[in-house]
């Protein structure tokens, strides 16, 4: 996260470049991904969400547009426009 703004309805907040696009996107341009591909994306959307999950925010829709690729193949999950805290499941650092 470079930055974040608050207004009275939104916090927006501002990251790096996915330039990758979408994994939608980038599924169906290919129809298919070899096993250790599926495997890496696998494990950094889980990764990312015990991270936020740790933290005590649930993101309630995950779905392949909302997950970014990086040029390297990196996962960034987006939109968190319906996201919840639960305040119950925060790790305090």
């Amino acid at each position: 996260m470079y930055e974040h703004f608050e207004t009275q309805k939104e916090i927006l907040i501002v990251t790096e470049l996915a330039a990758g696009g979408d994994l939608l996107t980038y599924l169906r341009k290919r129809r298919c991904v070899k096993e250790d591909a599926a495997k890496s994306i696998f494990i950094q959307l889980i990764q990312g969400l015990t991270y936020c999950h740790g933290r005590g925010v649930l993101h309630r829709d995950i779905k392949l547009d909302n997950l970014l690729l990086t040029p390297q193949g990196d996962i960034k999950i987006c939109d968190f426009g319906i996201a919840k805290m639960n305040a119950n499941e925060r790790i305090t650092d």
